[in-house]
């Protein structure tokens, strides 16, 4: 397995402890961002741009758009964006 392939832990601040250690999978898969709910306390939601919310599924690999957001609670979001 390529070093690239290899999974990247993120740590991100959760004052509240609303995020789980193990929260969610973010990878890409033929230029899809594929976004994972770990089985997370809280959930995962995706907001798209006009402002509809899904919530994810546990175990089951989303497809998250370019412009959707993804929160994951205690006012962490990411918006997914076109690469270079």
């Amino acid at each position: 397995m390529a070093n690239r392939e290899l999974p990247r832990l993120v740590t991100v601040p959760s004052p509240q402890q609303d995020i789980s250690r193990t929260h969610a999978e973010v990878r890409v898969d033929s230029g899809d961002v594929l976004v994972t709910d770990l089985g997370s306390t809280n959930g995962v939601q995706v907001l798209d741009e006009h402002g509809q919310t899904r919530r994810l599924h546990p175990g089951e690999p989303s497809r998250v758009a370019v412009g959707e957001t993804v929160d994951l609670g205690d006012g962490v979001t990411f918006t997914v964006e076109r690469g270079s």
